[in-house]
């Protein structure tokens, strides 16, 4: 086999591989019963028309790895993001997609044969199962095969971060296969040990960690399908009734409505913005800082598709919630740090892509953000322009805050001005290497300005 596939190498009932003009899905003869029934019963179409799950075509074999049943194209999407990506709620919305197709799919005499999180990701801000070989037969008395890695890479994480901080979700980029029971249990409140939720699915669960005989009762036991559908049940009720994290510590609530300059700044800044990118339409437009997506929201308007990236749970929460709302929404918010952006992880470093590799558009927004990677991250502005090259293919709208502005002054009061080459002339210089300048605007009454670059 390809290292190609070191994407999708664990499943024998088939593999994801990329080809000349993109991923593609080969399936094991093994898989041809499983695969024919969840197409003819009627679930695949279900879980598609739900959105549960993403769409695919079927195309004609070839001879590039012969002796596979069948070949499909899923939808390409141009972003997947990871678990250690998402936020509380979308966290929380993964849990309820899984159950709810799990519950469907024990109606057509099917199950899911795993739960991993990566099966799963955010486009449009809709959580879709992207692994259609996920499904395995189920019939009254079989156990939950997949119970004890719900509760280790699904379900252990979410509580952590209800209980705990959201920030627990960044453990995922440590371990690709979940967080031992026994480390959940002894980290989460001793109350939840009350919680009858807790106490069956953490806590009781852990114990049989050591145990190599040693199964759970779901494991162990097999359900008919009417019991394991209560258990679902139960647990979309319990996740549910989990609405945010009881931590809640956002250094950005009420951003542009307390702390921004000046409504007319704001105003200026909208139309500008507005102007730009009416006039440019870009396919892609990654929002980056995006803070609770007020621009985001705007870029949607002129763009097939915006990736709002922000480092604040909190904020991604905001916007993931907001975006719910909208009707054909085409906003995909992302958590992630650009200081510290996620790496490769897995087999060859190639099983999961680095942050830096997935996120690309034809226009890159950074607005009131150079300040923050700058002066508090300790980037060099060279670092900064380069990034920024290799995310867009066209463009790039980056607003440029100078030590003096008020904001900056706060981020240096502890620091002390150590940045001698923190100033328009080097920003212009260092984005010049990459980028032509097509157009300035400056701000009434503030030392802020918009640039709008185009990549040479």
């Amino acid at each position: 086999m390809s290292l190609l596939q070191a994407i999708s190498y664990k499943d024998p009932a088939g593999f994801v591989v990329k080809l000349e003009d993109g991923y593609y899905r080969y399936i094991a003869p093994d898989y041809a019963l499983e695969f024919d029934h969840l197409s003819e019963s009627g679930l695949y179409q279900n879980l598609v028309d739900q959105e549960l799950m993403i769409p695919h075509a079927e195309v004609l074999l070839d001879d590039k790895f012969p002796g596979y049943y069948k070949k499909i194209f899923p939808q390409q999407l141009a972003f997947i993001s990871y678990p250690f990506e998402w936020s509380y709620a979308q966290w929380q919305q993964m849990l309820l997609a899984y159950t709810r197709i799990n519950q469907l799919s024990l109606a057509h005499g099917m199950i899911l044969k795993d739960a991993s999180p990566y099966n799963f990701t955010f486009h449009n801000d809709k959580c879709v199962l992207i692994d259609t070989l996920s499904f395995s037969f189920y019939k009254d008395g079989d156990p939950w095969i997949a119970y004890r890695q719900f509760c280790e890479e699904s379900l252990s994480p979410f509580l952590l971060m209800h209980y705990k901080d959201p920030l627990w979700s960044k453990l995922y980029r440590g371990s690709i296969t979940g967080l031992p029971l026994p480390f959940v249990s002894s980290h989460l409140p001793f109350r939840t040990r009350f919680d009858p939720f807790c106490l069956i699915h953490i806590h009781l669960h852990s114990r049989f960690s050591n145990d190599k005989k040693g199964k759970s009762e779901a494991a162990r036991q097999g359900l008919n399908k009417e019991k394991l559908k209560v258990l679902f049940s139960n647990i979309a009720k319990n996740v549910l009734t989990k609405k945010q994290p009881l931590l809640k510590n956002s250094i950005w609530d009420h951003y542009y409505e307390n702390d921004i300059e000046s409504e007319r700044y704001i105003t200026a800044k909208t139309e500008v913005i507005t102007k730009w990118l009416s006039e440019i339409r870009p396919d892609v437009t990654i929002d980056l800082g995006a803070n609770t997506g007020k621009f985001s929201r705007l870029a949607s308007q002129f763009s097939k598709s915006v990736y709002a990236v922000e480092s604040d749970a909190y904020c991604v929460d905001e916007i993931y919630k907001s975006n719910t709302q909208i009707k054909d929404n085409n906003i995909t918010s992302i958590l992630a740090d650009l200081a510290d952006p996620s790496p490769g992880l897995g087999w060859h470093n190639e099983e999961k892509s680095p942050l830096l590799k997935r996120l690309k558009g034809e226009m890159v927004m950074a607005l009131a953000l150079i300040h923050h990677l700058c002066l508090s991250r300790n980037l060099p502005i060279p670092f900064v322009a380069r990034l920024f090259s290799e995310m867009t293919t066209r463009y790039a709208i980056v607003e440029f805050v100078p030590k003096e502005d008020p904001k900056s002054r706060l981020l240096l009061q502890h620091k002390g001005d150590i940045f001698e080459y923190y100033t328009e002339e080097d920003f212009i210089n260092s984005f010049e290497h990459h980028f032509r300048l097509v157009a300035c605007h400056p701000f009434e009454k503030s030392l802020r300005k918009l640039f709008l670059w185009e990549k040479r």
